[in-house]
């Protein structure tokens, strides 16, 4: 059955998602060009530059592994509690700055910026924040501001992202839980202390924070990846593991809600993360391109080149003003799925293209690994990396697949429940009415082909939003 909308949600009260999908495009207020940081955050951002030129993310690459004299660097800076709130020992930073912050570490290492995001956004940390109550802030949120890492045990191997499928179960103890499962792909698993688990309990999916050095819990074996080295990604095993009933977040049977508002609010920090290796990949194909010559002339003034760097001036355009417009949204509270969600999609989406551009404009260099590229005498550039770690975004926070169809069931609800937003003009407005247009028409019809269609408007819904913003 199509949902109902009521007035205000057929028009003028859609979030800026849903406007798109409805015809529309997002009001002006949510147009937003960046920021500039206020002094402290501007010394801050000083000490970071300083410290990330000593990070080696060439050696973090190849050993899969971010030495613990980096990590407890950036503690010190204070860099683990950049959005954990200032009542308990948090910076409590304006979500530009905190954007801002991940954007320079992930233009240095993306790994290194997934460990940040995991721990205060995603993990056990931001679980508390946003959701536990006054006696589980205060006990946790101090030790994690001082460096205890987090982590979010929430996948598994037959669960996929389905939250209500979780197998790890949990069983009432005296004094708490008993948890048994296993937690597959744990970011932060190997060296966090308090990791969010969520399990089966008799009411429902439900979510606790577990110390990990409690008998029970171990880590049993790390996984390997693609790209995205040092993430210290592992297999959570629970073997009758005790956490008091202290340490749930939420009511019994509250986990998948309060874990998809989490995801929502999350998945924002791939924008500024996308940013970051977007900037590095435009930057070194610029560099190369202007280095080298042709005819007199350097390769960046050839048609071709030129137009290719063009495009990617583009892509950090649009990033910098998606991640505007994310920080905003995210400073506002109550991130909508469905621009959460477009956000991810053009973010990832434009890092790959980006990262994918790099390597072609410096051709064999680009495919070639950094030591090869020393062991010859040129200086490194990590264009294979920047692919390796690029394609990961397309993955993580939930995969590309899983928007698309999340995007384009809220499309086709939309356009069953008559939601029409207010015409915009311009090329963008043309654009946004003909894909409303055409989920209105994919509503009244079935079958397979009517699927693959609303899948490919999620993708065009994800480029309106970056352009109009």
């Amino acid at each position: 059955m199509a949902p109902m909308l009521d007035k205000k949600a057929r028009g003028r009260g859609l979030s800026p998602g849903d406007a798109i999908l409805a015809g529309g495009l997002p009001r002006r207020a949510e147009r937003r060009a960046p920021t500039t940081p206020v002094s402290g955050v501007r010394r801050l951002l000083a000490r970071l530059d300083a410290e990330l030129a000593r990070v080696d993310a060439d050696k973090i690459d190849r050993e899969d592994r971010i030495p613990p004299a980096v990590l407890a660097r950036l503690e010190r800076l204070g860099v683990l509690r950049l959005n954990l709130p200032r009542a308990y020992g948090g910076l409590g930073l304006d979500r530009a700055d905190y954007h801002r912050i991940l954007a320079r570490i992930s233009a240095r290492s993306l790994a290194l910026a997934m460990i940040v995001t995991t721990h205060q956004s995603l993990g056990a940390a931001a679980l508390v924040a946003a959701f536990g109550g006054p006696e589980l802030k205060a006990e946790l949120l101090p030790r994690m501001a001082a460096g205890e890492l987090s982590a979010l045990a929430a996948s598994e191997a037959l669960s996929g992202a389905d939250p209500t499928l979780a197998a790890t179960t949990a069983r009432r103890a005296r004094g708490g839980w008993r948890l048994d499962g296993r937690k597959l792909w744990v970011s932060n698993a190997v060296g966090a202390r308090w990791i969010a688990v969520l399990a089966r309990a008799p009411g429902g999916a439900t979510l606790f924070i577990i110390d990990a050095r409690t008998r029970g819990v171990s880590v049993e074996r790390r996984c390997r990846f693609l790209g995205l080295r040092g993430l210290g990604n592992g297999v959570l095993r629970l073997r009758g593991a005790f956490v008091s009933d202290a340490r749930r977040v939420g009511a019994e049977g509250e986990g998948a809600r309060i874990l998809l508002a989490l995801l929502g609010e999350g998945r924002l920090t791939v924008v500024p993360r996308a940013l970051g290796l977007t900037r590095a990949a435009r930057d070194a194909a610029r560099a190369w391109m202007l280095s080298r010559r042709r005819r007199g002339r350097a390769l960046a003034q050839e048609p071709a080149v030129a137009a290719r760097l063009k495009r990617l001036d583009a892509l950090v355009a649009r990033l910098e003003a998606l991640d505007a417009a994310a920080a905003a949204w995210s400073r506002a509270g109550g991130v909508g799925r469905t621009e959460s969600a477009l956000a991810k999609l053009y973010a990832a989406a434009a890092a790959w293209e980006a990262a994918d551009a790099a390597l072609q404009l410096r051709g064999a260099r680009g495919y070639e690994t950094v030591d090869s590229q020393r062991a010859r005498g040129e200086a490194a550039v990590p264009a294979e990396r920047w692919l390796r770690d690029a394609r990961g975004l397309r993955l993580v926070e939930g995969s590309d697949d899983l928007l698309r169809w999340a995007v384009a069931r809220r499309g086709l609800d939309l356009a069953r429940a008559g939601a029409r937003a207010p015409r915009a003009a311009g090329a963008l407005g043309r654009r946004a009415a003909a894909l409303a247009a055409e989920f209105r028409a994919l509503a009244r019809a079935r079958g397979d082909a009517v699927a693959a269609r609303a899948l490919e408007l999620a993708d065009e819904a994800a480029r309106i939003l970056a352009e109009s913003l």
